[in-house]
């Protein structure tokens, strides 16, 4: 499975569960505050798991399919 397949996966899951997501732990509201601040620490930690020897690159690569999914969810669900 590549970045791409996972994040449509992701994105789907999100959508079929908005309603239930947004009354478990904070929902949309927060994430939507949280997501500028939590984005450039992530693609830092990304860039620097690439420095890594060994699973660096797959950290790094996994880091980057989590901020691509968050900026999905950004995009359609953020004012």
């Amino acid at each position: 499975m590549n970045t791409s397949e996972a994040s449509n996966i992701i994105m789907q899951e999100v959508k079929a569960n908005i309603s239930s997501g947004a009354n478990a732990g904070g929902g949309i509201d927060n994430f939507c505050t949280i997501w500028p601040r939590a984005k450039p620490i992530l693609d830092f930690l990304a860039g620097l798991a690439l420095l890594i020897p060994g699973l660096g690159a797959t950290a790094g690569a996994v880091l980057r399919g989590l901020i691509k999914v968050g900026d999905q969810i950004a995009q359609e669900t953020c004012p």
